[in-house]
């Protein structure tokens, strides 16, 4: 999931931003409760959700309905590939329906790609519910195959989810299993954007307001070396760092 950070004592007696969400793009993993409440938080309501509920199980599903995304004939070297099916059981963790990574010609291990409905879209979120909490890794590329995130989301028993939002929007995103013994994988309620959604550096607890809550999370997050307050992105934490924050603290978000 991503961290939230506790408050500690000032820094300086500056004025300093709060918890840093990776300037361009913020990961989600873990329980899947929690961590997607946190997802929607911060994107707004603008990541649509596919439960896969109207669609007939056995059935090859290319379009989501439910959002502006849809699962493409490929596997994820790009070769072309059967679409991926439905599979209904009374113990998925939305509902009854969740969609399999095997089966209709797919051999077992296959990943997802899923593109934007439109090609001249691009998806700024996404993120989804593991239906039998296995290990997969999400990983989004822009139109040249250039990897922009990848987030691995953790095995739990329970279920579990894991996604992104990014500043920077993506052609195609790529889930991969990593493994549960017989890489059968299952992926339940989707949840895709193709609308940008503000990412605002200096709102570190991404309320949509700039306040002492932020500039506590930056302080937190700097005491303890966390790497989302290292704004300069240098690897160090020193004062650049802390005026890099003030600089956008003051600049305000869109």
């Amino acid at each position: 999931m991503r961290t939230r950070l506790t408050r500690m004592g000032l820094l300086w007696g500056l004025i300093v931003p709060g918890s840093l969400a990776l300037g361009d793009v913020v990961t989600y993993s873990g329980p899947m409760t929690a961590t997607r409440d946190q997802f929607n938080a911060d994107s707004d309501g603008l990541a649509l959700l596919e439960d896969f509920e109207n669609i007939v199980g056995g059935q090859g599903v290319g379009d989501m309905p439910g959002n502006g995304a849809r699962f493409a004939p490929e596997y994820a070297d790009g070769s072309p590939a059967p679409l991926p099916i439905i599979q209904q059981f009374g113990a998925a963790p939305s509902g009854n329906s969740w969609i399999i990574n095997f089966g209709n010609g797919r051999p077992a291990g296959s990943a997802w790609v899923i593109r934007p409905d439109d090609p001249d879209d691009l998806i700024y979120a996404f993120g989804q519910v593991n239906a039998q909490g296995d290990w997969v890794r999400i990983e989004a590329y822009d139109a040249d195959d250039n990897l922009v995130v990848g987030v691995d989301a953790q095995p739990i028993v329970a279920g579990c989810f894991a996604g992104f939002i990014s500043r920077v929007g993506v052609s195609k995103v790529v889930v991969a299993p990593l493994g549960n013994f017989d890489f059968l994988n299952g992926m339940d309620d989707v949840q895709v954007s193709t609308t940008p959604i503000n990412l605002c550096d200096a709102d570190m607890n991404c309320d949509g307001d700039l306040n002492f809550f932020d500039i506590s999370e930056f302080i937190a997050a700097y005491n303890a070396m966390d790497p989302r307050a290292d704004f300069t992105g240098d690897g160090v934490f020193d004062f650049f760092d802390v005026s890099a924050y003030i600089a956008q603290y003051n600049a305000g978000c869109p």
